[in-house]
């Protein structure tokens, strides 16, 4: 399974460069929008990290009940 900190760090990172681009092509500032986008993108990364924990967790907890 991928690392918590590296799912993140990339989603982060491919949220803050979308909203760089997109500020970019729009021809407006990019630091407002690349700070929001960075942080939509954190909270979307921490958001699938806990999914994926919480699934393992219950697949866990499946296989010791199957026992």
């Amino acid at each position: 399974m991928i690392n918590e900190k590296t799912l993140v760090s990339s989603v982060t990172l491919l949220a803050s460069l979308g909203t760089y681009f997109y500020a970019k092509v729009t021809h407006k500032d990019a630091v407002p929008y690349v700070m929001v986008g960075g942080f939509i993108g954190a909270m979307i990364g921490e958001a699938i990290s806990g999914m994926m924990k919480k699934n393992e967790e219950d697949d866990d907890n499946n296989k010791k009940e199957g026992q």
